[in-house]
């Protein structure tokens, strides 16, 4: 039996690692190619990923068309040198996080989550958590429902 094929119209969960010039005007062209197109981000992080400088990593709602057309527009911009470009729940967008939780409060992320982590909230430690950007988004989740103070998560790696 095979699997069911996505819609492919359908909108779902996008994340992006663009590589851009680091230059003034780089991130509003990026945003411009999303704005005119009727693309809201979800998140967006600029910064040094992996020590290069000039790294956009966003999420964002969109059809596998829409996204396309996304793709080669922003592929066409002269700041953009690269970009990858994968569902929010490919195993290849790995993201890492940072929760904390108000003082004498234990969270764990859910067992049934496939992340890495460490620290005792209890003891007033954050709670460092690596794993797939889902999973990592999900442990987010949860922490906030726990009434997490602080939650910070960031896209390591898009593949």
């Amino acid at each position: 039996m095979s699997e069911p094929v996505a819609d492919p119209s359908a909108p779902r969960s996008w994340v992006a690692l663009v590589q851009c010039l680091d230059q003034p005007g780089a991130l509003m062209a990026l945003a411009s190619v999303f704005a005119e197109r009727g693309v809201n981000f979800s998140s967006l992080a600029t910064g040094a990923l992996d020590g290069r400088p000039g790294t956009i990593a966003l999420t964002f709602d969109a059809s596998e068309r829409r996204c396309q057309l996304l793709r080669r527009a922003a592929e066409r911009l002269t700041v953009v040198r690269s970009l990858v470009l994968r569902p929010f729940d490919d195993p290849g967008a790995r993201a890492a996080g940072v929760v904390r939780m108000p003082p004498g409060t234990a969270f764990r992320p859910p067992d049934d989550l496939d992340v890495v982590w460490s620290g005792d909230s209890a003891a007033g430690e954050p709670v460092l958590v690596e794993g797939t950007l889902a999973d990592v988004a999900a442990v987010a989740s949860a922490a906030r429902e726990a009434g997490a103070l602080t939650i910070g998560t960031v896209v390591s790696e898009v593949r």
